[in-house]
C-alpha cells in the first residue's frame, strides 16, 4: 500500500511527531564536573528538538516532511517555525500556544564531540488530548510516522494508535528514556533506542558484557516487551538489528566527530525514509549510518543535517575505498 501511494504522489510523505526546541550551544575543551565552571571557546543558538531535527532531516533527504508538535506564541517559537519552513517542512499542524512558552535546550560539547544536555520541554509537553486527536488526519495521509518521547506519553500513544489503525509504517525513537507501557513498544514497527536508553528499558548493563552479547541480550528483552523489530544505535560501533528471526551488526563509518548532538536524529530520519521506500533493513542501516556520520562531523543540530546528495557522495566514496560493498543502493 505504502509503495503504491508513494508512486502516485512521486514523493514519500513522512509525519514527524515530536518536540521543537530553541537550542543554546557552548563548546569547550572538556565538559565541566559537578560544581565546576569551564571556559568555552565558541557558542551558538540554533533551531532544535529531536522532532524538529528529524523533520528537517527528512525534508533534506527528499521526502515531504510534516511536523506535528507545539510551540509557544513567542519569538523563539516564531524562529523555530520559520526555520522549519525555510528547510521545506510543512508546519500547518504545529500548534501555537498562548499559555506556555517554547521549549528550550542547553547543550555543552567537548572537543571530541561528546555532549551533556538539559532540556526544558515547556510547550512540547502541553499537547492536549484534543490536539493529539487532531493529528489523526495527517497521520492517515502519510506513508510513515516517526516519533520520539519529548512530548506527552498520551500523545505518543494517540499517534501510534492512529498510525496502526491507518496501517502506516511507524518508527519509535524512544528518547529520552522514560517509563513506558508495553503497548507503546507493541504499536511501533521499529524501535530504535541508543545504548543509554537500551540500558534503561532492559535493565541490562553494557559494562560487564561484550558488545555482541549485550546487543543480543538487550534486543531480546525489548522483543519480550512487545517490540516487533529492534534497532540499537551504538554510536561509533554502528547499529544492531534484531527481529526474532535475524540479527546482525552494521559497523559505523570512522570519522573525526565534532558534535554528535543530532547524529541520532539524522540516523532515524534516514532509516525511516529508506524503509518507507522499500529498502532492505541492512541497506537502510548503512544509509542511516552515513547520515549520522555526516551529521556528527559538523557543529550544531539542524545546520549539520545532510542532504541526500551528500550521503550518496559519502557512500560512493566508501564503496570506492572498499569500506562497503557495491551492492549497497546509494
Amino acid at each position: 500500500m505504502t509503495q503504491e501511494r508513494s508512486t502516485i504522489k512521486n514523493k514519500l510523505r513522512i509525519a514527524v511527531v515530536g518536540d521543537l526546541l530553541y537550542d543554546c550551544f557552548a563548546w569547550a575543551d572538556r565538559l565541566p564536573r559537578m560544581g565546576e565552571t569551564v571556559t568555552g571557546y565558541q557558542n551558538g543558538f540554533y533551531q532544535g528538538g529531536k522532532g524538529g531535527n528529524q523533520a528537517i532531516a527528512v525534508a533534506r533527504l527528499g521526502a515531504e516532511a510534516w511536523m506535528l508538535g507545539k510551540v509557544g506564541h513567542d519569538e523563539r517559537g516564531g524562529f523555530l517555525l520559520s526555520e522549519l519552513q525555510k528547510n521545506g517542512v510543512h508546519t500547518e499542524d504545529v500548534i501555537v500556544s498562548e499559555r506556555v512558552p517554547t521549549g528550550t535546550c542547553c547543550v555543552l560539547v567537548d572537543r571530541h564531540g561528546h555532549n551533556a544536555i538539559i532540556v526544558v520541554p515547556l510547550a512540547n509537553e502541553q499537547i492536549t488530548d484534543a490536539e493529539g486527536e487532531g493529528f489523526r488526519k495527517r497521520i492517515a495521509q502519510s506513508d510513515a510516522v516517526l516519533c520520539q518521547l519529548q512530548i506527552r506519553q498520551e500523545t505518543v500513544l494517540q499517534v501510534l494508535r492512529a498510525a496502526r489503525q491507518a496501517n502506516r509504517l511507524t518508527v519509535l525513537n524512544p528518547a529520552p528514556a522514560k517509563p513506558l507501557p508495553e503497548e507503546v513498544f507493541a504499536l511501533a514497527d521499529y524501535v530504535t533506542p541508543n545504548e543509554t536508553e537500551t540500558e534503561f528499558y532492559t535493565g541490562l548493563s553494557r559494562e560487564s558484557l561484550s558488545l555482541t552479547d549485550w546487543c543480543e541480550g538487550a534486543s531480546k528483552r525489548l522483543l519480550a516487551l512487545g517490540a516487533k523489530r529492534v534497532l540499537l544505535t551504538l554510536g561509533e560501533h554502528g547499529a544492531y538489528y534484531q527481529d526474532g528471526k535475524q540479527c546482525f551488526l552494521v559497523p559505523a563509518f570512522h570519522i573525526d566527530a565534532v558534535d554528535s548532538t543530532a547524529a541520532g536524529d539524522a540516523f532515524n530520519a534516514a532509516f525511516t525514509l529508506r524503509i518507507a521506500m522499500g529498502d532492505t533493513v541492512q541497506n537502510a542501516i548503512i544509509y542511516a549510518n552515513g547520515a549520522g556520520a555526516l551529521t556528527a562531523s559538523q557543529r550544531g543540530s539542524q545546520p549539520s543535517l545532510p542532504t541526500a546528495e551528500s550521503i550518496s557522495d559519502f557512500l560512493r566514496a566508501r564503496i570506492e575505498e572498499g569500506t562497503i560493498c557495491k551492492s549497497t543502493d546509494t
